[in-house]
């Protein structure tokens, strides 16, 4: 027992320091205070011990909101807008909520989200570098993860579960019992590795094979609003104990392990998979938005299509001919998924009339939704990747192109480039949505098509800014496309928030309209402004 203590204490306290030495870099980097702290903070171990506490106790809040945010976004939020929609009681709504529970909680989340054959940084540097012995660390960081696993997911299921009229006690029951099947699936997972030496989450056919069937048995039966799974079954006692006494076997199984080792070994090779994972996954990034010479067509090379351009102007001019394809193909993508969802809409008006009509009254007041769709639509987060490896990444490294002039005429050619590519898409959104909804003759005038299309383009500049905005201020790329800046992160987190928030709220299309399209200016210009304020500080190769 001492052993396994005194390894913790190691554990955490590295993982500590380490938090700590991270804490410190982004403080840094935080624009005016961040002088406040010096590079000679690294090396005062008192200052780093108190920090880590503050990093533990971050990752607490952030342990429970995470839970709360997957709970609240990916099974509560889909339920009840099937159940507003369907006029579904409260207690028909938690049918839906636990068999969306099941399906991905229980079932995709066992295929794709075992840890015991992780393959993770920390395992390689405590078990490879530090030479800890692998069945301590796995032990202790396998009862570590079970138990704050349990506590995390339990306020956050009883809260939900409560929303929908089912008592808490059923919430915590829930959290213990996906506790225990998740348990039972890690032993399964090293049993598999144990008899046959297959690391399944390695197989990514299989994981991604498990995620589309998981996903679609969740969310497709909302549809029609058609549950299967049934509470007092879920809750009987037999079925209770039996995933109690499953999950309390397999513990034993885990920890009586004698080869974790070998567990470790495989999943830590410096070729296979964590070191080859990450180039890998650097190599993925890199072809998404690379472009190969011999992908180059005549007329691209061709420099008399540029006359009359110079500066910037003609630099921007060959890097998106050049690149047309990152540019355009996303654009037809979009364009093709809005042209099959409104083919499909016909059909539904061919075979059902009344299916029709209510998917066009779901369209009426579907406006909100629209501030998460067109976040998606854009395609202004992989323009500024394409840009950074394929432009940026290289120029920046000479001090003229670090200027703040050539750093504001570079964005205001690309905020215009991207804003036009982005309007197409929001101009087949606005077009489609018209036409349905005045197929289906529901009461729909030339004011409530204003409202909606000047909505829908008022987005589109809106992520266009938002996107542009985001690279120049915190480019957020390493030379691997890596997301490094946590800020990045954050702020884009809180965006997406606010349009999930602005979901729930009930008002009439033209007062939503009004405040969309005045938040959106607000943002934009505050955007603009703190890019010519700050960018020639802030655009860097990290």
């Amino acid at each position: 027992m001492e052993t396994m203590i005194s390894t913790l204490k190691a554990i955490m306290e590295i993982r500590g320091m380490s938090g700590a030495n991270r804490l410190i870099f982004y403080f840094r980097k935080i624009p005016v205070i961040g002088k406040l702290l010096p590079a000679s903070a690294y090396a005062e171990t008192a200052l780093k011990r108190t920090l880590s506490v503050i990093v533990y106790i971050l990752k607490a809040i952030w342990a429970f909101l995470s839970k709360f945010a997957y709970l609240g976004l990916m099974v509560y939020l889909p339920v009840k807008l099937a159940g507003s929609e369907l006029t579904l009681t409260l207690s028909a709504q938690y049918q839906l909520y636990l068999q969306v529970l099941l399906c991905l909680s229980f079932l995709v989340a066992a295929v794709s989200s075992a840890v015991i054959l992780e393959p993770k940084r920390d395992k390689y540097i405590f078990v490879k570098l530090m030479r800890l012995p692998a069945e301590r660390y796995m032990r202790v960081t396998l009862t570590l993860r079970g138990i704050s696993f349990a506590v995390t997911f339990i306020p956050a299921m009883m809260v939900f579960g409560n929303l929908l009229g089912a008592p808490l006690w059923q919430g915590g029951v829930l959290a213990l019992l996906l506790t225990f099947w998740r348990i039972a699936c890690e032993a399964l997972h090293l049993w598999i590795f144990d008899k046959y030496g297959i690391v399944v989450v390695k197989k990514t056919s299989w994981v991604w094979t498990a995620i589309g069937a998981g996903y679609l048995l969740a969310f497709v039966p909302l549809l029609p609003g058609f549950a299967l799974v049934d509470s007092h079954m879920l809750f009987s006692l037999p079925l209770v104990l039996g995933v109690t006494v499953l999950g309390a076997l397999c513990a034993v199984y885990i920890a009586r392990y004698p080869d974790y080792r070998n567990a470790v070994d495989a999943v830590t090779k410096i070729d296979d998979p964590l070191l080859d994972m990450g180039r890998m996954m650097k190599e993925a990034r890199v072809k998404d938005v690379a472009t190969r010479e011999q992908q180059y067509t005549a007329e691209q090379l061709n420099p008399g299509q540029f006359a009359g351009k110079s500066g910037y102007a003609y630099l921007n001019a060959i890097f998106f001919s050049r690149h047309r394809r990152l540019l355009i193909h996303p654009v037809q993508r979009r364009l093709v998924i809005i042209g099959a969802l409104f083919a499909a809409a016909l059909l539904t008006l061919l075979f059902s009339q009344a299916a029709f009509n209510r998917m066009a009254h779901y369209l009426i007041s579907a406006l909100p939704t629209f501030l998460i769709l067109m976040n998606y639509t854009s395609i202004g987060e992989r323009v500024c990747k394409a840009m950074f490896y394929n432009c940026d990444l290289s120029l920046l490294r000479y001090g003229f192109y670090r200027e703040q002039s050539a750093i504001l005429s570079n964005f205001r050619i690309r905020l215009l480039r991207i804003s036009l590519l982005n309007l197409i898409p929001a101009a087949a959104i606005c077009l489609g949505v018209n036409l349905l909804i005045l197929l289906s003759g529901e009461s729909w005038g030339a004011a409530d098509a204003v409202i909606f299309c000047v909505t829908i383009v008022a987005l589109s500049l809106f992520f266009s800014v938002h996107h542009l905005f985001m690279y120049y201020i915190f480019q957020p790329y390493s030379t691997e496309l890596n997301v490094k800046n946590p800020f990045f992160t954050i702020v884009n987190s809180i965006v997406l928030a606010a349009g999930f928030i602005a979901i729930q709220f009930k008002s009439e299309p033209g007062i939503f309209a009004f405040i969309v399209v005045l938040s959106a200016v607000v943002y934009m210009l505050a955007a603009l402004i703190l890019v010519y304020k700050f960018s020639g500080r802030t655009f860097r190769v990290k």
